[in-house]
């Protein structure tokens, strides 16, 4: 059903189609070779972005056509992915509804006609934006009085989380919003929030030790991901190397950390859709001594 909405699409050069309640997507098309957006997509780009309200996270996947050497298409799909990410902030989308920004070259071909106007629709950047429904439905359950009446939870920190006695040795604790650059080792501008906050709790607690865990969705479970700077197959220890990297050069000691990637030897869901995905895309600390 979705190709045939592409394909009606086409001439329109852009397709805006709802999957469920909770989920808007959008797919932008590209000249052969380019990856700068024409002013069709970028004024499709702007409805996408005033189609709701809100969204609470928004991924981002590059592609390309069948044309061209692998190495290369994957870094044509990239720039395509940038450059929309980099519109979307230009009109005003936060920086920290971002979550994924990947690019998928020639993996994932809605055909495999190699005419003209059927390599047109591979050339594309995918764009989905989830607004999650279960806060929807909480909040309609809640009354005015109920909002009013219910004090603000103080918000944890990862320092008190640790210091906590519930916390033992050999328990890992999920640090959220730290993301990548599509199939690479490189952080996405919101992950500096939650990497200050781990930074803070080993400064905070000179005596915790921890092992940095890296963790991919989306692949076998015995496979770790390509890494496409180092073009070696360690992606999730690139990652945790990463987070290592950044302690060390703001001054942790390396002796009271380690890391390992586990690529998705252990996920968290069935990544039945783009929100389970990004769970299972993770770093996480397991404490080994505090």
């Amino acid at each position: 059903m979705l190709r045939k909405i592409l394909f009606i699409h086409l001439f329109s050069f852009i397709s805006i189609v709802s999957l469920a309640a909770d989920t808007t997507y959008l797919q932008v098309y590209f000249a052969f070779d380019k990856f700068n957006l024409n002013d069709s997509a970028k004024e499709k780009i702007k409805l996408f972005i005033t189609s709701k309200a809100t969204f609470d996270s928004i991924f981002i996947y590059g592609h390309t056509d069948q044309i061209g050497t692998n190495e290369y298409n994957q870094q044509l799909s990239i720039k395509r992915a940038l450059t929309v990410k980099d519109y979307l902030l230009s009109n005003g989308v936060d920086t920290n509804k971002i979550f994924i920004v990947e690019g998928k070259g020639k993996t994932n071909l809605i055909t495999d006609k190699t005419d003209v106007s059927s390599r047109a629709i591979n050339r594309r950047v995918e764009i989905i934006a989830i607004t999650h429904t279960k806060n929807s439905i909480e909040k309609k359950t809640i009354t005015t009085t109920e909002k009013k009446e219910k004090p603000k939870e103080k918000e944890v920190t990862l320092t008190e989380k640790i210091k906590d006695t519930a916390t033992k040795q050999g328990d890992n604790l999920i640090l959220r919003n730290i993301n990548f650059e599509g199939g690479r080792h490189i952080f996405l501008r919101q992950s500096y929030a939650a990497l200050n906050e781990l930074l803070s709790a080993m400064q905070n607690i000179p005596t915790l030790k921890i092992q940095i865990e890296g963790h991919i969705c989306c692949q076998a479970l015995d496979e770790d991901g390509l890494d496409l700077d180092t073009r070696t197959k360690d992606l999730s220890v690139r990652r945790a190397k990463a987070v290592y990297d950044f302690l060390v050069t703001n001054g942790i000691s390396a002796e009271r950390m380690t890391y390992k990637g586990f690529a998705r030897k252990f996920p968290l869901t069935k990544e039945l859709d783009e929100y389970e995905k990004m769970q299972n895309r993770r770093v996480e600390i397991k404490i080994i001594s505090k």
